[in-house]
């Protein structure tokens, strides 16, 4: 399990059943600490007009509890033979959009409040000698409340907006090990949700998706590399209402969640680094995660979403041993990417309307246009042995 659990992500992939860096061995509990930030941001399409940036913010505490025992000396590639494992990581979040006045476009302004409630749920249990049967259990989900002002004087409120972006995975598996080396495959199901509500609109999206995913990780020396690949697809139940009639509309939509993931690390003596880097791709019929002002209006209007965000994003992470009972570790994931929101008129024959988002990050000062700094997730944590643990 890697960094997923504490980056504002909702819907990129989890890491599920894979491990950048091998747990300790016996009985262990971990605690852990994160900053996080995700931006989208909609450039001026024209000179004179002003950039729409929306953002969502959390801060988490992550506790976790496992024990772990490895396979036979020289099977596998660091993953263990039995593992259990319960973390739960629980922020609150802040929610913030602005895009400014001009000439030719009214103000529109978000500020809200929100959490995050994510947990992950990992069993593994050796069957024969070099295979294990695994299960997970995965869920990352923020709601929020936000206060609106759409073309108001400062300090105007205009609506309250209720936001709900989860996505929750179950996972079965197998994983066969040989000499410095193992392979896993796995079923996997996802059920995704999208939940966005105002004066004006109502929008909830939620249904399961099918799939699965395969990993290879092979070890020589103090070297480890693994690659990993997921692909979910399936339909959604898409219910949606708005202004004036709020006539329900009700339809079944595609979505599509897919990752191919490498990984690199090398160990020494009393310190471990491992880099992995993820393409992302998510097609969902809804928008529910630092919704841009211009979607807001949008959906009032009786317009309905498509979202197409592919995104790439590193994660680095570094483990210091202290004793045999103290381990230290930091790890920091940035992201960057593109997503093409197509908007498609429900109520009438309106033409579609296209948005090219982009997706960075915010690291300090105010909203600017001229982000250039990644999304951002920092995280600071430690595991320490429990009993007889090493």
């Amino acid at each position: 399990m890697g960094i997923d659990l504490v980056s504002a992500c909702i819907f990129c992939a989890p890491y599920l059943l894979g491990a950048e860096l091998p747990p300790r061995n016996g009985l262990g509990t971990e605690i852990g600490f994160s900053y996080a930030t995700l931006d989208r941001l909609l450039p001026p399409a024209n000179s004179g007009e002003s950039a729409d940036i929306s953002e969502v913010t959390p801060k988490f505490l992550l506790v976790g509890v496992g024990e772990a025992r490895p396979p036979p000396v020289g099977l596998g590639a660091g993953t263990p033979a039995f593992e259990w494992r319960v973390r739960v990581a629980l922020a609150p979040s802040h929610d913030n959009q602005i895009r400014t006045a001009t000439s030719t476009q009214e103000p529109i302004e978000t500020d809200g409040t929100g959490r995050y409630e994510n947990f992950a749920l990992l069993g593994r249990f050796p069957i024969g000698g070099q295979g294990s049967l695994e299960a997970v259990l995965d869920r990352r989900t923020e709601k929020a409340t936000d206060l609106l002002n759409i073309g108001g004087q400062e300090h105007q409120i205009s609506e309250q907006r209720n936001l709900t972006a989860e996505r929750a995975d179950g996972a079965l598996g197998w994983r066969q090990r040989w000499k410095d080396l193992e392979v896993a495959a796995r079923v996997q199901y996802a059920k995704v949700t999208g939940y966005n509500a105002t004066a004006g609109a109502y929008m909830n999206s939620s249904g399961g998706i099918f799939g699965g995913g395969l990993e290879g990780r092979y070890r020589t020396g103090g070297w480890t590399t693994t690659l990993d690949f997921q692909w979910l697809t399936g339909s959604i139940d898409v219910l949606e209402e708005s202004f004036p009639a709020f006539q329900a509309r009700k339809s079944s939509q595609n979505a599509t969640l897919q990752a191919l993931r490498f990984g690199l690390g090398y160990s020494w003596p009393r310190t471990d680094l491992f880099l992995t880097a993820t393409f992302d791709r998510q097609r969902l019929p809804f928008v529910s995660l630092a919704v841009l002002g211009v979607e807001t209006v949008a959906f009032d209007g009786g317009y309905h979403p498509d979202s197409n965000n592919r995104e790439f994003y590193g994660d680095l992470t570094v483990r210091y041993t202290f004793t045999p009972s103290i381990r230290a570790r930091i790890g920091m994931r940035m992201a960057t990417g593109h997503e093409k929101v197509t908007l498609t008129d429900a109520l009438g024959d309106r033409p579609p309307i296209t948005l090219d988002v982009d997706r960075r990050g915010r690291f300090g000062g105010g909203f600017s246009e001229n982000l250039g700094f990644p999304e951002f997730t920092l995280y600071v944590g430690a595991d320490f042995a429990i009993g007889g643990g090493h």
